[in-house]
């Protein structure tokens, strides 16, 4: 299988908060820690294999990016993806970033000066996954949450033909990766943001080092990308607890799903109760058919 190889805001004490940090563990299935050198570091990856699994039998891969200051091994323990996968039947890769903060294509914290190749290095953990599982090369997908989701925004940039869908949960894309980004083929992202989000503003950041596109901004640079020629159709998806709204565009080239759930009232957090991110991440990727 080959894959080609081509901000810092710290959400510390957030992240702990909203993950739930040191819970205890929702799955059934097994884990395991691969690590591997890349740009002579060593890197690492966990890895969740789903109740169930049968080697030969190929299955979904969900590739899932931790916020800033983070790990994957913590990621895992509070995303509550574990139990969907093991529900469902996927397994889930946990990679770690190499300074705690990915490499988005902003050019504007450590790693991107540093040159770290984190598309490189997510090109190897798939390349891991395909060495050592029977895995489904035509449904990858990625999440990530914060950082990781811009990071994700990234990926979708310069890995659509690897990956058939995004997702990103209080993020949304940097400025200077928003002028790059031209992807080779149609991009399927589902955006999940709070409307009171502290930390990545709602309404984006406008200007500074660390500048992005607002929520809403994102969607429309990704209708734009896609060629969507339709309207950003609008409707309450949850009119209670908190209300939510959902903003999908229409009329998109090759069967491309853009949508975003903004979350009213909503902080800078991976939802677990009324809005439920892994709930919401299986079913629009299809995880759960």
């Amino acid at each position: 299988m080959q894959f080609k190889i081509l901000y810092t805001i710290q959400f510390i004490a957030v992240f702990a908060l909203t993950l739930g940090i040191g819970c205890a563990s929702e799955e059934s299935g097994m884990d395991e820690r691969f690590n591997f050198l890349h740009q002579d570091k060593n890197r690492f990856v966990d890895v969740h294999i789903p109740e169930g699994y049968v080697a030969g039998t190929p299955v979904p891969v969900l590739l899932a990016l931790h916020g800033s200051g983070d790990s994957g091994s913590t990621f895992q323990r509070g995303a509550g993806l574990d139990k969907e996968a093991d529900r469902y039947g996927f397994i889930v890769a946990y990679p770690t970033a190499s300074t705690s903060n990915w490499a988005e294509g902003c050019n504007c914290n450590r790693p991107d000066i540093d040159g770290v190749d984190d598309v490189g290095f997510t090109d190897k953990v798939l390349e891991l996954l395909d060495e050592k599982y029977s895995i489904d090369k035509n449904r990858l997908f990625v999440t990530g949450f914060s950082q990781g989701g811009m990071f994700a925004q990234r990926l979708a940039c310069e890995r659509s033909e690897t990956y058939k869908a995004f997702s990103t949960v209080a993020a949304m894309i940097s400025q200077p990766l928003s002028q790059v980004c031209y992807p080779p083929e149609r991009v399927s992202i589902m955006m999940v943001n709070g409307s009171s989000d502290a930390s990545l503003p709602f309404a984006g950041i406008p200007s500074g080092s660390f500048a992005t596109k607002g929520a809403y901004e994102t969607l429309v640079m990704w209708k734009n990308r896609n060629d969507c020629s339709g309207i950003i159709e609008s409707q309450t998806y949850r009119p209670s607890g908190p209300t939510t709204y959902l903003h999908r565009v229409m009329g998109c080239p090759g069967n491309a799903d853009v949508r975003l759930y903004e979350i009213v009232g909503g902080q800078h957090v991976w939802p677990r109760d009324k809005v439920d991110a892994p709930a919401l991440l299986v079913d629009y990727f299809g995880l759960n058919q």
